[in-house]
């Protein structure tokens, strides 16, 4: 099987577009925010929608998304039936939940070869129930943080990118909005959203240097085991890195230089692959590294200790800082869950 891994898209993960910042991390994962404010919409070629739980940017992330499951808390007491959590003290309340669940499900449906009677159509309905109420748990997290930051989104801001999204084909953006059970408010609810998440994310991510130590890979990516053990096979019997690559990596953005990824900061690539990579020395190569694109075997180059982080690969950067710090939010909130109840 040969796959395509672009360096940026393999670098993030989430996969719905190439441009970061997404809720929660997944699959991936991908969790909330966009990179340059810049909404899921495409306002040319209008897309299928993406539900207000996917990730709001443009980049990718193959990687599963986190579970935002917090500290759990044990209720003294039963909730509400009509609420699905609380976060904070804060609600969320089983009709919004309803709803954004039944957007996402539309989404995922359109997914080319799911269908919803078939197990695997099945088993992705029944996780996608967790996925949304976690990331409208992440979103309350996010909303909280905005208060006490004081960011405010403005009714101008919101409409100005609606303005955007819907161009100069009134009709056309009527067809879209329909096609995708979207309304003008849902719509510019996600706008809101996203807005909001990037925001935040700048704040959180402000105080970050863009000068910090990087690090020079090649790596061969197979899609089993099996190949990858050849091929590190072949590296142990002292053939050269790079021939190895060009023969037998299926990462066909960078086999033909090699495996070549560049120089790369921390936070752009899967963390298995960061654990070991980082861990090299120059010259060095790693054994097996399995990640969620496949079977890795790493080159580490060359380390420059203060390198400035070029503009492709910030926003990841951004994202990875962003994640981290919402995944700290989630443990210090107290959550209470109430999924189960019809």
């Amino acid at each position: 099987m040969k796959r395509a891994l672009p360096t940026l898209c393999l670098l993030a993960a989430l996969l719905l577009s190439c441009n970061p910042i997404p809720a929660t991390w997944t699959p991936v994962n991908p969790s909330p925010a966009s990179t340059e404010l810049q909404v899921t919409i495409v306002p040319e070629k209008m897309p299928t929608a993406a539900p207000l739980w996917t990730p709001t940017a443009t980049l990718v992330r193959p990687s599963a998304q986190p579970q935002a499951s917090g500290t759990p808390v044990v209720a003294e007491k039963a909730l509400d039936p009509s609420v699905v959590a609380v976060v904070n003290g804060q609600a969320i309340l089983r009709a919004d939940y309803d709803r954004q669940l039944a957007q996402a499900a539309t989404y995922l449906l359109k997914q080319p070869g799911l269908e919803a009677k078939s197990e695997a159509g099945q088993q992705a309905l029944q996780k996608l129930q967790e996925q949304v109420l976690n990331w409208m748990i992440d979103q309350v997290l996010i909303e909280q943080a905005a208060a006490a930051k004081g960011i405010k989104i403005s009714e101008s801001q919101v409409e100005t990118e609606i303005a955007r999204i819907r161009g100069q084909d009134q009709k056309r953006f009527n067809d879209w909005l329909a096609a995708n059970g979207l309304t003008l408010e849902t719509l510019r609810q996600q706008v809101r959203t996203d807005l909001i998440t990037a925001a935040v994310r700048d704040a959180v991510t402000a105080s970050l240097s863009r000068r910090v130590m990087q690090a020079h890979f090649r790596h061969i990516l197979t899609s089993t085991e099996s190949a990858a053990q050849a091929a590190l096979k072949q590296l142990r019997e002292g053939q050269n890195f790079i021939a190895v690559a060009r023969q037998l990596s299926e990462d066909e953005t960078t086999r033909k230089n090699g495996g070549d990824l560049g120089f790369l900061p921390k936070g752009v690539m899967p963390p298995a692959f960061e654990e070991v990579g980082f861990a090299l020395k120059p010259g060095e190569i790693s054994g097996v590294v399995q990640s969620e694109f496949g079977f890795h075997i790493i080159q580490l180059v060359e380390i420059d200790p203060e390198r400035e982080v070029s503009d492709e690969l910030w926003p990841m950067v951004q994202q990875r800082a962003f994640e981290d710090w919402l995944a700290a939010q989630r443990a210090q909130a107290n959550i209470q869950r109430n999924l189960g109840q019809d």
